[in-house]
């Protein structure tokens, strides 16, 4: 069994059990939370560094890669999306954005459709990477079309819209290979432990 980047794991089963494509409320559980546990350390953490736009991404896409990496659910990461979407349109943290829900939305398609183009084959550490910087940089393109349409101002737009797309980029293609990366280090340690 490989356990290279972008493999699905295989999941144990009792006996009388086949391996689905179905997702079980456990699995889907997990993978809302993952989504939301990642809003909830962007909101905990907000304000705390001023870096590039796009740096809390990195925490996103790494929690969206390790749902998508580890589970054989078809939508795996519109579940977390779902999970953090729902989760960003709680008015208690502040975002003061009516539109951040569709921009984590969004990100989980992305990595999903790329995924099922990928026909389930294992995917190269670079292609994860860049995966998951075409689904973060989903988040200025947009807040582009949503400043277009409705007015609504967004300070990392400011600049223009080439430096936060190519800053998204590379934060998510960071997230994407922490989030896969950690899930094959923790797979090879628990094998190595049973060995």
């Amino acid at each position: 069994m490989t356990t290279m980047i972008g493999t699905w794991f295989p999941k144990s089963i009792s006996s009388n059990s086949l391996v689905s494509d179905r997702t079980t409320w456990r699995e889907l559980s997990l993978l809302v939370g993952l989504g939301a546990a990642a809003v909830l350390i962007h909101a905990a953490t907000r304000g705390g560094l001023d870096l590039a736009p796009g740096y809390q991404g990195v925490t996103w896409i790494a929690f969206l890669f390790m749902g998508r990496t580890t589970s054989r659910y078809r939508w795996a990461a519109v579940a977390s999306a779902a999970g953090a979407a729902g989760t960003a349109m709680l008015p208690v943290w502040g975002f003061g954005d009516p539109f951040r829900w569709l921009t984590y939305f969004l990100a989980g398609a992305v990595v999903d459709v790329l995924y099922l183009l990928a026909a389930r084959q294992t995917l190269p550490w670079w292609l994860i990477g860049v995966l998951g910087g075409l689904a973060h940089m989903t988040k200025p393109l947009t807040r582009v079309l949503i400043n277009a349409l409705t007015g609504w101002p967004y300070g990392s737009l400011l600049w223009g819209v080439v430096y936060p797309t190519t800053t998204h980029f590379v934060f998510g293609f960071l997230g994407a290979l922490a989030g896969a990366g950690l899930l094959v280090a923790f797979h090879r340690l628990s094998q190595a432990k049973h060995a």
